[in-house]
């Protein structure tokens, strides 16, 4: 990272940062042409999961190459220069996770019911909400960030 004083490491930080963001970008390659798709997804720890329909692009790409790139970024606000006849100087606020990974597919049924009931709970408020044909019909996968890198611009309460 360039702007060291832009680095954070707080453990809480990147806890609030998962917990908060309701949309991340998985970054993924075949062959030589990139893909990013913007996923839903629950945390537990440093290990991301993302679930789907079982069938097309993103399934596809995930399959034949499973080495993913992360981003998910907490937006605040304009941080306006101070010289109006200067803009350059103009901010914004944010924090932004960004990571390296291995897409897994979740194979055991328990614990794909757990990922998806933990994405209930955090985008609806409450679990017990996918039937067990839904459960059946979903692909999950897990990513545990590698070479995680987070950095802060502005302030932050």
């Amino acid at each position: 990272m360039r702007r060291k004083e832009q680095d954070v490491t707080s453990p809480k930080i990147v806890e609030e940062l998962l917990s908060d963001v309701l949309v991340c970008r998985l970054g993924m390659c075949l062959g030589n042409k990139p893909y990013v798709v913007p996923v839903n997804f629950a945390h537990k720890g440093t290990k991301v999961f993302i679930h789907g329909c079982c069938e097309g692009k993103k399934i596809d790409i995930l399959r034949e190459n499973p080495a993913v790139f992360f981003e998910a970024t907490r937006e605040g606000d304009l941080l306006p220069a101070s010289d109006s006849e200067n803009m350059c100087k103009s901010d914004f606020s944010f924090q932004c996770l960004m990571a390296s990974g291995v897409a897994e597919l979740v194979e055991n049924a328990e614990e794909k019911a757990e990922v998806l009931d933990a994405l209930c709970t955090k985008y609806y408020g409450k679990s017990g909400m996918m039937p067990e044909t839904a459960i059946r019909g979903t692909c999950v996968f897990k990513i545990s960030l590698e070479d995680i890198s987070v950095k802060q611009s502005g302030e932050w309460p």
